[in-house]
Order: structure tokens, then C-alpha cells, then sequence
């Protein structure tokens, strides 16, 4: 009597221990004790590539609770006794995900359990399952930048929020909500978390980024372009200019004889669709380009290369930053309709770092 009683006192304490330990990395009310049932044991077999820790215990120490101490076991192997003492393997996969793996194997012994709820995949967004938690008989341990029983809701605005919440991200596609819950949909973006010295950076891809030929016409503005955002609405980019401190945008005009911004031959449109007469790399409202900020431009009479109308090849770039004007949603063009003018637009990918 007196060691069952000790042997209650210690599954109680190891209840207690894994449920303050899996409320604290999930920030969720566990009812603070894991239980599994297993099948009797299916003496002659063996669950193999699947033992994650090998333990050596004596022969009236039950297998089974070293399983339930270790979050990740659903099986054990128990090899035949020798010198009062047992091999307890822990498996981290069963006989129902891979009955292939269930072999047979002389003096051993294989125990699965009766339910594993973990098998129907109910984590979402690569959350992780375990099995015997909570009144749902498992607990979705969630990865940074979801949260929910099921890891089903974005809760990271940013990607710089993200690297907030683990500095340790790498770089890849994630699921974010600038307005949070109960607004807009959540979307995927691209987080780049090597750029801007690791800050974490959000990137939206879209149909316009490759240099493209303007040719063709004459009248300022009369080649347009208008471009579409990859899995996003401008809706959600505004949301996402909010909770960023920073945001810029690349944007390039190759010319040959043919003016830019010169008697209102070019612009760009904004966010809210507000004719833009400055380009990339000046201040806005300067009716100017980078060259014209500090005097470097091809004719220092206009403010971009492009606009001097030389029959050379020059060019205009460099990065808008106004974030409460970002993204560029149209481009417009003119003065390419003569023999050899001609000209070529670049727009980069949207990107948006730090918070705000």
C-alpha cells in the first residue's frame, strides 16, 4: 500500500510539472495532467525507427509511466528482463500511423494506445499535437504567429513582429494580421529575416516587377500600367503600413529621347489614388528624381536624366518611402511615340520592416 500511495504522489507531481509546462509555452488553460490508455501488451513485436529515448529501468518500474512523463511518446517497446532490469524504449509514433514498422521480435514486447487523437492532424499552420492533454484528449502546441485549439488564428501583425516573438525565425512564407482579429482576412506574405540587418522584413510580391518596354505612343500619360498585389488587397497593405515603422518600394524609368516627369509626361499613382509627380528616390512633392536631390542630373536645368531628352540612354531610380502613400497601384508614361523613343519601367516588390 505504502508504494502505490508513493507511486500516486509521484504521476500527481509529474501531472502538475507537465501541465505548468505546457501552459507556459502555449499561454493556454491546460487541465494540468496528461492520460493515456494502453492496449495489453503485444508480446513478440516491436514498433522500430520510431524510439526517440532508450531507458533501462527495473522490472516493477511500469514502462508505461515513463510515456506518460514524456510529451511526445504514444508507444513503448519493453525488451525481455536481464538481471532484475528492462530495456524501456519511447516511441514517438504508433502501430495505427505505421503499422509497416511493427515487427516481430523475440522476448520483447509492444504497447500502443487505445486512442491517439494526434493521427487526424488537428494542428493547424504546422502546429504540433500532443496526445492525452485536455478534455480534447490532445494539445496543439502552436507555431510563433498562431494561437487558437487548433493553431487556426494569425496573430502575428508583421514579419517584424514575428522576429520579435523569436529572433530564431528563419526566413519563409507566414501568415500574418496587421488589423488583428476580427477584421480583415489574415494573408501570406513573404518574410524576409536577413534583410534590413535581420529586422524582419514583410514582402509582397506582384504582376509588375519585370522591366518592361514602353513604346508606342506620344501624349503624356498614354502608356499605363496598373498593378496587382499577390494575395492581398490594398485594404490589407494599408493595414500593414500602420504597424510598420518603415515601408519603401523601388521604382526605375530607362529612357532614350524620351522625358519622365518633364511637362507632365510621367507619374505614378498611390495607395489612394493620388497622381505622384516625384520619383524614387526624392522628397515627395519635389517634382524631382534622386539626381535632382543633390544636382547630379544629366541637364541641371530639369530634375531628372530622363527629362534633359537626350538621345542617349539614361535612367531614373531609386526608392519611394512614404508609407501613407505606398503601394504604387498604376504607372503612367508618355513622350515614346517618335522613331527611337522608347523607355523601360522597373517596380520592385513592396516591403515593409520595423513596427510602429
Amino acid at each position: 500500500m505504502a508504494g502505490r500511495c508513493f507511486l500516486g504522489l509521484v504521476l500527481l507531481l509529474v501531472c502538475v510539472f507537465w501541465g505548468a509546462w505546457l501552459s507556459h509555452i502555449t499561454n493556454a488553460q491546460v487541465d494540468g495532467c496528461r492520460r493515456l490508455k494502453f492496449l495489453p501488451p503485444d508480446d513478440g513485436q516491436y514498433l522500430a525507427e520510431h524510439v526517440f529515448l532508450n531507458l533501462t529501468i527495473g522490472i516493477y518500474t511500469p514502462c508505461h509511466h515513463r510515456c506518460v512523463m514524456e510529451s511526445r511518446c504514444v508507444s513503448i517497446n519493453i525488451g525481455p528482463p536481464v538481471n532484475d532490469k528492462v530495456v524501456c524504449e519511447l516511441s514517438d509514433s504508433d502501430h495505427i500511423l505505421h503499422p509497416q514498422h511493427l515487427k516481430p521480435r523475440q522476448g520483447w514486447s509492444y504497447r500502443g494506445i487505445t486512442e491517439n487523437p494526434c493521427v487526424s492532424n488537428p494542428c493547424l499552420n504546422n502546429g504540433t499535437c500532443f496526445t492525452g492533454y485536455t478534455s480534447k484528449k490532445y494539445l496543439c502546441v502552436c507555431t510563433f504567429g498562431f494561437k487558437g485549439e487548433n493553431c487556426e488564428k494569425a496573430t502575428a501583425l508583421s514579419c517584424s513582429d514575428l522576429k520579435n516573438g523569436d529572433p530564431t525565425v528563419s526566413s519563409g512564407n507566414y501568415v500574418i494580421d496587421p488589423d488583428g482579429e476580427g477584421g480583415l482576412v489574415p494573408f501570406t506574405v513573404y518574410c524576409d529575416m536577413t534583410d534590413k540587418n535581420g529586422v524582419g522584413v514583410t514582402v509582397i510580391s506582384h504582376d509588375s516587377e519585370s522591366r518592361t518596354h514602353v513604346k508606342g505612343c506620344d501624349g503624356a500619360g498614354c502608356y499605363s500600367r496598373h498593378i496587382h498585389y499577390t494575395g492581398a488587397s490594398l485594404f490589407h497593405l494599408a493595414s500593414l503600413t500602420s504597424v510598420s515603422s518603415h515601408c519603401e518600394q523601388f521604382i526605375k524609368y530607362e529612357c532614350y529621347a524620351s522625358m519622365l516627369l518633364r511637362t507632365g509626361q510621367g507619374w505614378w499613382v498611390s495607395r489612394d489614388y493620388s497622381n505622384m509627380t516625384y520619383w524614387g528616390g526624392a522628397s515627395p512633392g519635389s517634382g524631382k528624381c534622386a539626381c535632382g536631390m543633390n544636382n547630379t542630373c544629366a541637364d541641371p536645368k530639369y530634375g531628372c536624366n530622363c527629362d534633359a531628352n537626350h538621345k542617349a540612354r539614361r535612367e531614373d531610380s531609386g526608392l519611394l518611402t512614404d508609407k501613407t502613400k505606398l503601394p504604387v497601384t498604376q504607372l503612367f508614361f508618355g513622350d515614346n511615340g517618335g522613331r527611337k523613343e522608347h523607355g523601360y519601367h522597373t517596380l520592385g516588390k513592396f516591403k515593409c520592416y520595423g513596427t510602429a
